[in-house]
């Protein structure tokens, strides 16, 4: 989720460091495929050993059915990358250009939205903005008096004292952000902790732009990790479950995850090549 665009998470981490919107998106196309495509294999072998029952195969002109259907909302994410890839619109500007999309997709192609529903969704999205906006502009405040107080460097300066192997302060850097995404919200862990541990890759040569992908799909993971993973009390509580056996039914998935997000750690390319392909 967070890390297929748009992606607030991203955005944050846009405006905590001054990377590009656009870039922070499509580096995280490649990982959030990558990520699909683990957790599919590992579905079909959980499906496989418990011998789940199969749907028989409805062929080619099914799938292209539901293709079909899903064509308008599947445009908007092209839209999206579209304009900011082509330059011909800001992060804005495709922000206004993707709600006005999905408003008249909503109420004119799929005709699931009602029009007199429009007045309380503009209402509902003004106030999600307005949290999303205080959440920037805090981070810009506390982005800043981090560097007056020279916090970053502090720290990169400690753990550099420790060691200066690249591969080392990667794994540190995935821990410790494991270990805070169990217990905290991905955006409250952005504001506090991406700025320092931003100047510590740095200082081991890791690229920006890398290292906060891996971070933004660090801290996913934790909302499905116990014991604070947020999805999870979600999940549990739509199916009716305590939240032991929804633990227990993740964990392979979890294991998946945290295997993809060592291959992108450890791989800047996952990230890095997209954009610098269609973008730089």
């Amino acid at each position: 989720g967070p890390i297929i665009p748009p992606s607030v998470p991203m955005i944050i981490v846009g405006a905590l460091s001054g990377i590009s919107v656009g870039k922070m998106f499509l580096a995280g196309a490649v990982p959030g495929v990558l990520m699909g495509l683990a957790m599919m294999v590992t579905t079909y072998i959980i499906a496989v050993r418990k011998g789940f029952p199969r749907q028989p195969w409805q062929g080619v002109g099914e799938l292209a059915r539901s293709f079909t259907g899903a064509f308008w909302a599947i445009f908007m994410t092209v839209l999206i990358i579209g304009g900011l890839m082509s330059g011909l619109a800001t992060p804005t500007e495709t922000a206004v250009v993707a709600s006005v999309y999905a408003l008249v997709v909503g109420c004119f192609v799929y005709r699931e939205l009602p029009l007199k529903a429009v007045p309380k969704i503009i209402i509902d999205s003004a106030v999600s903005s307005a949290a999303i906006l205080a959440l920037v502009g805090f981070a810009n405040v506390f982005g800043w008096i981090l560097v007056a107080e020279r916090i970053p460097q502090a720290i990169a300066s400690s753990v550099l004292e420790i060691t200066d192997n690249k591969f080392v302060v990667i794994l540190l850097i995935n821990i410790l952000l494991l270990f805070v995404g169990m217990f905290m919200e991905t955006i409250a862990a952005l504001i506090i902790l991406f700025v320092p541990l931003l100047t510590l890759a740095q200082g081991v040569g890791v690229d920006p732009l890398h290292f906060a992908t891996f971070a933004v799909l660090n801290l996913m993971i934790g909302l499905t990790t116990p014991p604070v993973g947020v999805c999870l009390f979600i999940c549990a509580n739509i199916a009716r479950l305590p939240l032991t056996p929804v633990v227990k039914a993740i964990a392979p998935f979890l294991l998946t995850n945290i295997l993809v997000l060592l291959l992108v750690s450890y791989v800047p390319a996952i990230a890095t090549w997209l954009p610098s392909v269609l973008m730089d």
